[in-house]
């Protein structure tokens, strides 16, 4: 039977080591909590129960941004782009990639457009920023 505090992590998208990373307590403290050998304590329970609330929030905004986008500039697909690695998530705010993961999978139930996952600096949105700061433009 699966612990609560292993089920929040896992809708957060922490892997064990991720999960410890984030609450920094080490990586047995989490296994003992996953398996329910121990109780995570309340203030745990509540640092997961928060970061989901960020995922879930920027999912629905991100899902709606994707929406209007569509509704402007209709296409056949589009390319989401996933962080490949911790420091790229800290960027987006996410302690790590498994919770950005989450994130992306929360947002792709949401929309109703073809969608094909792709590393997040080879977008083509992303191609062109890059683009349009090589001539000196901002976005």
């Amino acid at each position: 039977m699966p612990t609560a505090f292993k089920l929040l992590c896992e809708r957060c998208g922490l892997s064990q080591r991720e999960a410890a990373a984030y609450l920094k307590i080490r990586v047995d403290t989490v296994k003992s909590w996953s398996s329910g050998r121990n109780d995570a304590p309340i203030g745990v329970m509540n640092d997961l129960r928060a970061l989901y609330a960020v995922i879930d929030t920027a999912a629905l905004d991100q899902a709606d941004e994707i929406e209007r986008q569509i509704k402007r500039n209709p296409v056949e697909q589009i390319e989401i782009g996933i962080a490949v690695d911790d420091h790229e998530a800290q960027g987006l705010g996410l302690p790590c990639a498994g919770a950005h993961g989450a994130l992306i999978g929360l947002v792709v139930t949401q929309i109703d457009v073809p969608f094909r996952i792709v590393p997040r600096g080879s977008t083509v949105a992303t191609a062109g920023a890059a683009d349009e700061r090589e001539r000196g433009n901002r976005l």
